[in-house]
């Protein structure tokens, strides 16, 4: 089968194809992708071939047996440049693998129990001035908290108090990330870049050497123009002052063991050092990876609970049975709580939608792709298929159960990816998650103030900060712990406040 004959996403328009779609409503794309989407379809982007995946068997064969044949899209490493340059997430080939390499031992789950107290207490002190009644911004809130943790486990950093700065320059540059892919700026600066590469071979007597330099520049944005540009500037001055205040203090005191510590003293198998821009690049990835998208997952797994109240009752009651304050040891203790939080990644995933671009001619699913199709991965639609998610829009923890996850297909739930690319810090996220949940249900009870949304960025975040009151409330201390057994968990109703009103395109 060719490209041309799979079925295209209704919804192109002449010239643009989808990408107006794409970058005016978002969400409405990705419902379109939901409704449409069983295996492989295609969508215009700007002329570009570009095909979309939605089910598990084509899912596999995508990320895991043919992994090597698919690299990070030129797009995404064009609007994540600025922002992550050649860190892990999107860098490529070579540099990838030494890096992954590199970096994996640091995140291997048997690491992890010594940030588990770090977690537990960055989340005490993120909920110590809140007030009995009073309102705020849950996702602001989880932000904070969460970027502490990034901070303080992985670098060592005190980033608590300036929070706010780092969060609003993040705020900035994954705004920009998300317009900008596409974009037409990302497509003016690609097609500049295929037409240096085929001078490379038309045109000898230029030097092959600064044609790949120019080649090089053209994949991130030579300048950008206007508010956006001076905003997005200011942005990244701003994260690379905290990230040089981080390696100069490390560098005053070596005898740190962290992560940070670690990325400056790597070597590499020829015994070389990561570069200071490498180091910086991984910084701002893992500082990013760290914190953004397990902030989002927990503001809206406690939306979720808010709006299933028995579902809410019975994981208070779980975390009420704890002999104090969440730790380490009591994750076992905590089934639901880890059920919520999954369910609240299937539903809102983080990251709703990413891509890989085929460097050769490769086959997906029986169809031929010519080298640069670009294959895009919309975890949101993948959650709500309904024959792997019965009634997928609603909010059921129970899908979790360790027999319910049996029974499905092993790629039907994807926050973090598959095969070799998976995320690397997915058993830190997801420990995280069940500890700074079962804190925050300890310590208030939360009462949303009004619907939330998402909206579509470069994660999903919540559209108005999520505004709740929270009531103080003194957990239990005494009783015994609940039992191992989850079936008895009561299973959340029909309500489906937890997902978002469709609106078509």
């Amino acid at each position: 089968m060719q490209f041309r004959d799979l079925p295209l996403v209704s919804g192109s328009e002449p010239f643009v194809g989808h990408m107006r779609t794409m970058r005016d409503d978002r969400l409405g794309f990705l419902n379109r992708l939901t409704r449409e989407v069983d295996r492989v379809a295609r969508i215009d982007t700007f002329g570009r071939d570009a095909a979309v995946v939605n089910h598990p068997e084509v899912l596999h064969e995508l990320l895991v047996e043919n992994a090597r044949t698919f690299d990070k899209t030129e797009m995404m490493r064009f609007a994540l440049y600025p922002l992550a340059g050649e860190g892990l997430f999107t860098s490529n080939g070579e540099l990838w693998r030494r890096q992954r390499k590199l970096m994996a031992p640091l995140f291997h789950p048997a690491q992890l129990q010594r940030y588990a107290a770090d977690m537990v207490s960055c989340a005490a002190r993120g909920q110590e001035e809140w007030r009995d009644g009073q309102t705020l911004s849950l996702a602001k809130e989880t932000t904070r908290i969460t970027m502490s943790i990034a901070g303080k486990t992985l670098f060592d950093a005190d980033t608590f108090t300036e929070a706010d700065e780092i969060g609003d320059a993040l705020t900035v540059a994954l705004r920009w990330t998300a317009a900008n892919s596409p974009s037409g700026l990302g497509v003016a600066h690609l097609m500049a870049r295929k037409i240096v590469l085929e001078l490379m071979n038309r045109v000898p007597l230029v030097p092959a050497g600064r044609l790949v330099k120019v080649a090089d520049r053209l994949q991130s944005p030579l300048f950008v123009p206007g508010d956006d540009g001076r905003r997005l500037r200011a942005a990244i001055a701003t994260l690379d002052a905290q990230v040089q205040r981080m390696i100069d203090a490390r560098r005053a005191a070596p005898d740190k063991d962290d992560l940070l510590a670690r990325l400056l003293l790597a070597k590499d198998d020829s015994g070389a050092n990561m570069s200071d821009r490498q180091v910086r690049d991984e910084i701002l990835t893992l500082f990013v990876a760290g914190h953004e998208t397990t902030a989002t997952a927990l503001a809206w797994a406690v939306y979720c609970l808010t709006r299933n109240p028995d579902v809410y009752a019975a994981v208070e009651r779980e975390v009420d049975a704890l002999p104090g304050a969440p730790s380490f040891a009591d994750l076992e203790r905590l089934p639901l709580t880890l059920r919520v939080f999954k369910e609240a990644l299937r539903l809102y995933p983080p990251l709703p939608l990413f891509a890989r671009q085929t460097h050769v001619p490769a086959t997906l699913d029986g169809c031929s792709l010519g080298a640069g199709t670009v294959v895009i991965v919309c975890p949101w639609a993948l959650h709500r298929r309904a024959d792997l998610w019965p009634e997928p829009e609603r909010f059921d923890p129970d899908r979790f159960l360790p027999e319910a996850e049996a029974k499905r297909p092993r790629y039907a739930w994807l926050p973090f990816g598959a095969g070799p690319r998976t995320c690397i810090g997915m058993a830190f996220a997801t420990i995280e998650g069940q500890l700074v949940l079962a804190s925050l249900l300890r310590h208030a009870r939360f009462e949303p103030l009004a619907e939330e949304v998402p909206e579509v960025s470069a994660t999903l975040r919540p559209k108005n900060g999520m505004p709740m009151r929270v009531r103080l409330r003194k957990a239990a201390t005494v009783g015994p712990p609940l039992s191992g057994s989850t079936s008895s968990t009561p299973r959340a109703t029909g309500r489906q406040a937890s997902a978002p009103r469709r609106s078509d395109p």
